[in-house]
C-alpha cells in the first residue's frame, strides 16, 4: 500500500514539474518491463539449477519454517538427510498435497542443500512462461507508444 502511495506522490510531483502523462506512462511501462524481465531471469536461474540437480526418491517428512526465509517450506528426507524445498509450501490444501511418509521424486541440489519438489518445478515452469509473456507484452506496448 505504501508503494502505491509513493508512486502516486512521485507521479504528482513529476506532473507538477511539467512532465507529460505519456512520458510517465512510458517510464511506468519500462519499470514494469524491467521487473518482468528480472522475474524471468530468476526463473531461468532456477531452471539452470534444476539441470544440475540429481533426481532422487524422497520421503516427505514435515512442513516447518525455512532456515533461509520467514516462510514455511516442505522438508523431504533423501538418503537419510533432510532437505528443505526451495519454494514455500502451498498454504491451502496442505493435508491433501503433502502426505507424511509418502515417496516422491525430487531434484536434489546438494551444493545449495535444498530440493525441488513437484510444486517447485510447476511454479518455475508456469512462472517462466507467464513472466516471459508479460515481458513481451510490455515491450510491445512500449514500442507502440509514440
Amino acid at each position: 500500500m505504501e508503494a502505491i502511495a509513493a508512486v502516486a506522490v512521485i507521479a504528482a510531483v513529476l506532473l507538477l514539474l511539467g512532465f507529460k502523462a505519456s512520458t510517465l506512462a512510458f517510464i511506468g511501462l519500462a519499470v514494469l518491463g524491467l521487473i518482468f524481465l528480472l522475474v524471468t531471469l530468476l526463473f531461468v536461474y532456477f531452471f539452470i539449477r534444476m539441470l544440475f540437480a540429481k533426481r532422487k526418491q524422497a520421503e516427505f517428512s514435515r512442513i516447518d519454517k525455512s532456515p533461509r526465509s520467514p516462510f514455511k517450506v516442505a522438508y523431504y528426507t533423501v538418503d537419510g538427510v533432510e532437505y528443505p524445498c526451495v519454494f514455500p509450501e502451498e498454504g491451502f490444501l496442505e493435508s491433501k498435497l503433502y502426505k507424511t511418509g509418502k515417496k516422491y521424486r525430487v531434484l536434489l541440489d546438494r551444493r545449495k542443500k535444498f530440493v525441488y519438489d513437484r510444486f517447485a518445478i510447476a511454479t518455475s515452469t508456469i512462472g517462466f512462461f507467464f513472466s516471459t509473456a508479460f515481458s513481451a507484452v510490455t515491450v510491445l506496448f512500449i514500442l507502440n507508444i509514440k
